[in-house]
C-alpha cells in the first residue's frame, strides 16, 4: 500500500508540473494569437488536451485518498475545491470559443483579456497550493 501511495505521489507531482506547463503554453499561444480562425483550430486540439492533463493530478489524488482510507484533511479538501475551481474556469474560458460571435469585431480582444486573467489565476492557484503542500 505504501509503494502505491509513493508512486501516486510521484505521478501527482509530475501531473501538476505538466498542468502548469500546459497552462503556460496556452498563455503563450494566446499572447501570440492574431488570427481568430487559426486560434480556434489550435484550441480544438488543445482544449481536450488540457482536460486530459488536468485529470492526471485529480485521478492520482483520488488514488492517494483511497490509500489513506478517504481521510478528509484540510489539504485534501483544499485540493478537491481547487480541482473543481480549475474545471469551472476552464469551461468558462473555452465556452466563448464554441460560438461564432467570437469572430465579430473586438470580441476576440475581450476574450484574450479574459482568458489571460483566467490562465494567470489558474497558474497562481496551482503554484500557491503546491507551495503549501510542499512546505
Amino acid at each position: 500500500m505504501n509503494a502505491m501511495y509513493n508512486m501516486s505521489l510521484s505521478i501527482h507531482w509530475v501531473g501538476v508540473f505538466l498542468l502548469v506547463a500546459v497552462f503556460l503554453g496556452s498563455l503563450w499561444q494566446l499572447e501570440r494569437a492574431n488570427d481568430v480562425m487559426a486560434y480556434l483550430r489550435k484550441m480544438r486540439f488543445q482544449g481536450p488536451l488540457i482536460f486530459m492533463v488536468m485529470f492526471v493530478p485529480i485521478f492520482t489524488g483520488m488514488v492517494m485518498m483511497a490509500a489513506k482510507h478517504l481521510e478528509f484533511t484540510i489539504p485534501n479538501i483544499a485540493m478537491i475545491v481547487l480541482s473543481i475551481v480549475l474545471i469551472f474556469f476552464e469551461i468558462r474560458r473555452s465556452r466563448p470559443l464554441k460560438f461564432a460571435t467570437i469572430i465579430e469585431e473586438g470580441v476576440f480582444e475581450k476574450y484574450k483579456k479574459d482568458a489571460k486573467t483566467i490562465l494567470v489565476g489558474e497558474i497562481a492557484l496551482i503554484i500557491l497550493i503546491s507551495l503549501w503542500m510542499y512546505l
